[in-house]
């Protein structure tokens, strides 16, 4: 059960923007056919409160389900798209 390296930068490169948060990574289900579905988690480093909920399949790399503080996005169907779009979010939140 591995995730791709694309994904693994683009998590760093989103917590190196906002710079309390810290992330973590899960395998929660593994079906019968192989499929893994992993939840990536954002957590605020000081007060360690769940900031960021991703859900997404390990194969297709389609997003199932997302939550992630302060962004009200559309749920993007692949996970790269989504991290992407995150990191975008963060960015506009600093230059304001």
């Amino acid at each position: 059960m591995e995730v791709s390296a694309t994904i693994l930068n683009l998590i760093i490169k989103l917590c190196n923007i906002r710079k309390r948060m810290r992330w973590q990574i899960r395998c929660n289900y593994i079906g019968s056919n192989g499929d893994a579905i992993f939840n990536i988690l954002f957590y605020d480093t000081y007060s360690n409160i769940l900031k960021g909920d991703i859900a997404f399949e390990q194969n297709t790399e389609e997003v199932i389900n997302f939550r992630f503080s302060g962004y009200e996005g559309d749920k993007t169907e692949n996970i790269t798209d989504l991290l992407l779009d995150l990191i975008n979010h963060e960015k506009s939140l600093i230059n304001v």
